[in-house]
């Protein structure tokens, strides 16, 4: 039997009224997937997705067919209890609440009872708020960080940053009145935030295979969330405490600490949030004292990392260098953020500890390094820390043979330094660098102390150019050898040069354009 929806929609308004007000209190608005059936029904509603209404034979249940991509045929009995849909999901599925949602919407606005659903949880949270204690708090950022715990890793970090931008609005109605408070509740949701966008961030950060613009999209995420915890963090440092705050202090340490080491991956950014929290909150050394106890008691791995940073601080080199013993050094990744600290605060006692520690599990982890602007940039690091803390040479040297031929620049310049020229050519050589892959200042360089040891080397290149046989490459040739010239006459081997620049002269007679490039070079002594 066929009937209007505006007729079935007055008969039973009791009943709808009652669905409406059962759906609107079993479905909410800050958990993702509930809130996805709500907008999905929704969506339904207002593309006119449905196909035709009528009454079963009984007339006690109406039965609806609907265009959702593929054709859904829903029963719903008249007292509007939950009734049958093709797409064989239990309970209330998108399809039923959205035979709901048009009946209702006959009479009353579905815009409206859509706003007040979405601020009930808002009220809520802000009622809970109002407790004014820390348990309240991280239950209600809890709550409404919980979205971002939920966005899958496969999933476009467009969707993730804007959920965050969402939850930074949503936040807003919810901070305490008093201005002495908001920084601190700024503090908690930060936290939250991070801790409910660890997992996407880390399996961003981590787990890909090279970066791309997503990777660089949740970086710049994480890196604005530090900054704003630093900000918050150096502003409550400043200001004077309420005796009403010190349990929202204690309940935040404890926080911190759960979160830095319950949570993988990304350690250099943990122990900057860490650090950031102990550097402006918690100055006093007995709290330091007492966090020092916890993370030694703590059978975590990354317990003892924590507790290194502390004794660095501290200026501790003996308690440092006990940790340094019982952790190992496999985990470089780990030491060498506490390294640069050392390093920052020209502790060159504590970094020399790390160093040594970390010293003989190098080469493993530059192996892993995939990519090569990593590794560059990795020696580099590594070798600078390394003369801070006044290693041997010689141990420094071992490395660069580690490093093969990513090494190859930064043991240039070690040569370099020390002026050790000839064993610079004979590096360049040996992994047979190209002429446009010297530094200009580098060669100079040689060539004014001296220029007996790059004879070879620039031999070695101007042959490579005369056999690209062009008359560009001719000119780079001689301009080679003019070097070669200048660095012969300045050694006093005159009759050297001229030998063997008319052997070559001899030698390629028959390149008309590379003799007449020569010829105006004026090559002879």
């Amino acid at each position: 039997m066929h009937m209007s929806v505006e007729r079935v929609s007055y008969l039973h308004e009791r009943e709808i009224d009652e669905c409406m007000n059962m759906i609107k209190h079993t479905f909410r608005p800050g958990m993702l997937e509930e809130a996805q059936v709500i907008r999905k029904a929704v969506s339904l509603v207002r593309k006119g997705a449905f196909r035709s209404f009528r009454f079963s034979q009984d007339h006690t249940t109406i039965e609806v067919l609907l265009d959702d991509g593929f054709e859904e045929f829903v029963s719903l009995p008249l007292s509007m209890t939950e009734g049958s849909c093709s797409c064989e999901q239990r309970d209330w599925c998108a399809h039923k609440i959205a035979v709901v949602f048009h009946l209702y919407s006959q009479f009353h606005s579905l815009t409206e009872w859509l706003h007040d659903w979405q601020q009930q949880e808002a009220e809520q949270m802000a009622l809970t708020v109002s407790e004014r204690t820390p348990e309240a708090w991280n239950d209600v950022l809890y709550r409404l960080t919980k979205p971002l715990r939920e966005i899958g890793p496969s999933d476009n970090p467009n969707v993730f940053i804007h959920e965050s931008s969402l939850m930074d609005q949503k936040v807003i109605p919810l901070s305490p009145f008093e201005w002495e408070w908001k920084p601190l509740f700024e503090l908690f949701y930060r936290l939250h935030l991070l801790n409910a966008g660890w997992s996407f961030a880390q399996g961003h950060l981590e787990e890909a295979n090279h970066f791309t613009y997503r990777q660089w999209q949740v970086k710049m995420w994480l890196n604005e969330q530090i900054e704003k915890l630093r900000d918050i963090g150096k502003a409550l440092g400043k200001k004077p405490r309420l005796f009403e705050t010190d349990a929202f202090y204690k309940a935040l340490n404890m926080h911190v600490r759960e979160f830095t080491l319950r949570n993988e991956g990304l350690f250099e950014v943990r122990l900057e949030i860490y650090a950031i929290m102990w550097e402006f909150l918690y100055k006093d050394t007995a709290a330091q004292n007492r966090e020092l106890a916890h993370l030694l008691d703590d059978d975590s791995v990354d317990a003892s990392f924590f507790a290194a940073y502390f004794n660095l601080t501290k200026g501790d080199e003996e308690a440092l260098a006990k940790i340094a013993e019982r952790a190992g050094g496999e985990l470089v990744g780990h030491w060498l953020p506490l390294a640069d600290l050392a390093a920052e605060m020209e502790d060159t006692g504590s970094l020399a500890v790390i160093m040594d520690t970390i010293y003989p599990h190098i080469g493993p982890f530059f192996e892993q390094i995939p990519f090569a602007t990593d590794r560059y940039h990795f020696i580099r690091k590594i070798d600078g820390l390394l003369e801070e803390a006044d290693f041997p040479e010689s141990r420094r040297e071992e490395l660069f043979m580690i490093y093969g031929e990513d090494g190859v620049s930064a043991f240039g310049d070690f040569l370099i330094e020390r002026e050790r020229f000839a064993e610079w050519a004979a590096l360049m050589h040996r992994f047979n660098i190209p002429y446009d892959g010297l530094e200009p200042d580098t060669l100079k360089f040689v060539l004014a102390n001296d220029p007996a040891s790059v004879m070879p080397l620039l031999h070695t290149y101007a042959m490579r150019f005369i056999q690209e046989k062009n008359r560009h490459s001719y000119r780079r040739a001689v301009r080679l050898f003019k070097n070669m010239k200048a660095g012969a006459k300045k050694s006093g081997k005159v009759d050297f040069w001229n030998r063997y620049i008319d052997t070559v002269r001899e030698q390629y007679r028959r390149l008309r354009a590379l003799s007449e490039e020569m010829e105006k070079g004026n090559l002879n002594l």
